[in-house]
């Protein structure tokens, strides 16, 4: 009985931790996207900050999904950030990190002066291994989590029907 409860209170977990981060898209009128600029050996290898800048930025306009030219108060100043932290291994392998996250302003809820301040609200990660001259593959991470960011933000924010 015990594993039972076990399993069942992790996939409540799960679905519960699922849902939260959907959620706080909800509403979002459109993004700032923020590209952290990438490392040397990632430009070295082909792949500039240019480049990613302009996939995101592709992908999220085929999605219909707004880009603002900077972050807007009346949504949460909501930037969209992706970072790609690269670390060469001997002899010659790149570890790569990457992240998407969404960052919005947000209210705690038992405070009593509605002083909002930046949060994380969306963020997966994914890492990876890759040899200096296929640093491309670097950006194939960061493209499937945009996937999932625009799963979640058009599952809260339904284009409106004419």
């Amino acid at each position: 009985m015990i594993p039972i409860l076990t399993l069942l209170v992790l996939l409540l977990s799960i679905s519960y931790s699922q849902t939260r981060p959907r959620e706080s898209l909800r509403g979002l009128n459109g993004v700032y996207v923020y590209v952290q600029p990438v490392g040397k050996d990632v430009e070295a290898g082909g792949l500039s900050t240019s480049n990613v800048q302009m996939a995101v930025a592709t992908q999220l306009r085929e999605a219909g999904i707004p880009l603002h030219s900077e972050p807007q108060p009346a949504d949460g100043s909501a930037n969209l950030a992706i970072i790609i932290n690269t670390i060469k291994h001997p002899p010659g392998a790149y570890l790569y990190d990457v992240e998407v996250s969404l960052q919005q302003e947000a209210d705690l809820a038992r405070s009593q002066e509605p002083d909002p301040f930046p949060a994380q609200t969306w963020s997966p990660k994914a890492m990876g291994l890759t040899s200096a001259n296929r640093m491309d593959l670097v950006l194939e991470p960061p493209r499937a989590r945009l996937a999932d960011f625009i799963k979640d933000y058009v599952s809260v924010n339904p284009k409106p029907h004419p």
